[in-house]
């Protein structure tokens, strides 16, 4: 089977996409997928009109290029992101204007089926590649619940969904609007993580409960606010916060921790190789990362694939996928009082860390990529099967 895949993230925001299909074709190896990576167009006069920064300096000009050991192919497209009602729009020029490109891959690869990783422009080429080829396609939704606030986007999503053969919200808060916009084609598929997060023994503290939270060190991981939390809980309770990771929140986070001489209690690693995280997640016994708004958040499974307890946000990224106070735990993220109350509880509680550690884990351990890709090639299949006996 040869899959095309289309994703105007690759891979300089995310090589999820990368990962999953590393994974897939180990274990599918006689299927073959094809890289297909939208680009807006450098064009001023756009941009200035969209008060948008051009993000793909680095391959303008560039009709395919190299990332690790994959291929990708750069189409070019009109997008004023910034205003959903026209970047919907717009998105169909990724279509019309690399009609002959498209053309050739298709009939040369033989492509049977494609997955899109957005709705725009991602979904609309999938969208065009079907009504012309009569080609199943499959819409892997990440945050993209501003389309559903503007009229016409939200009428070309629908669109665009009602057409797919099916949809896989990412985010729990995306699958339930698109259930209330009666879409039956939804199945809540989250991402996968590698299964050497998947140990059947790992070390409990005695005495120092130590949390981590493994995050790129931005506003939006709320870091901040879980500084605050443990420094209300004072010296009353014996902890330890690492913080592993890098970025431009680093300065004021170590002011913060200086401000309230916690810097015996909270420590800094800086960024760690992803092939490492495992044995350090494993030293610990709590994992916090109140993100607001996070897509899914692939480290909150390796947590709780090593039986760490998981304090997320709610209405963000895993929330609503676990069972509260039995799988994990949501907090609202900009309430310091409840972030300090659940970390209270769990400090103060071995065996209910325990439990919900425990009970996060068998949530998720079918979640691994090689479980995903087996799931993902029976999908493939089974929407060829179905444009075959159904066709448009």
């Amino acid at each position: 089977m040869n899959i095309l895949s289309i994703s105007s993230i690759l891979p300089q925001i995310n090589d999820f996409v990368f990962e999953f299909y590393g994974h897939y074709l180990k274990e599918i190896n006689s299927d073959h997928v094809f890289y297909i990576l939208p680009v807006k167009y450098n064009n001023k006069l756009i941009r200035k009109f969209a008060a948008d920064e051009f993000d793909d300096k680095e391959i303008t000009g560039l009709k395919e290029f190299f990332y690790k050991d994959y291929k990708i192919s750069i189409l070019k497209y009109i997008s004023t992101w910034r205003y959903c009602n026209l970047h919907a729009l717009l998105s169909v020029s990724l279509f019309f204007l690399n009609r002959k490109k498209i053309d050739s891959l298709i009939k040369i690869r033989n492509i049977k089926v494609v997955h899109a990783q957005n709705i725009f422009p991602d979904g609309m080429l999938a969208y065009y590649i079907m009504k012309k080829y009569h080609i199943p396609y499959i819409i892997t939704s990440h945050n993209e619940l501003r389309y559903f606030s503007h009229y016409l986007s939200k009428r070309l999503s629908l669109k665009i969904f009602r057409n797919a053969y099916l949809i896989t919200p990412l985010n729990y808060m995306n699958y339930q609007v698109f259930l209330k916009n009666n879409l039956k084609n939804l199945e809540h598929i989250p991402l996968g993580f590698n299964d050497k997060f998947l140990r059947l023994e790992r070390k409990y503290s005695n005495g120092t409960v130590k949390i981590i939270t493994v995050a790129r060190l931005v506003r939006l991981k709320n870091i901040d606010k879980v500084i605050y939390a443990l420094n209300k809980l004072g010296d009353k309770y014996n902890f330890e916060y690492t913080i592993v990771g890098d970025g431009p929140e680093k300065e004021y986070l170590t002011s913060l921790v200086n401000q309230y001489g916690m810097q015996d209690k909270i420590r800094f690693t800086g960024k760690i190789p992803h092939q490492k995280i495992a044995d350090v997640l494993c030293e610990h016994d709590i994992f916090i990362m109140p993100s607001y708004f996070e897509t899914f958040g692939r480290v909150y499974f390796e947590a709780m694939a090593l039986r760490l307890p998981v304090i997320c946000a709610r209405n963000s990224g895993i929330y609503g996928f676990f069972e509260e106070m039995k799988e994990g735990i949501s907090v609202d993220h900009n309430n310091i009082s409840e972030i300090a109350e659940k970390l209270q509880l769990l400090i103060s509680d071995d065996s209910l860390r325990q439990e919900i550690g425990n009970n996060g884990y068998e949530l998720v351990k079918k979640y691994t990529w090689k479980n995903l890709a087996i799931k993902y090639h029976s999908i493939y299949n089974n929407s060829i099967n179905n444009q075959e006996s159904d066709p448009v």
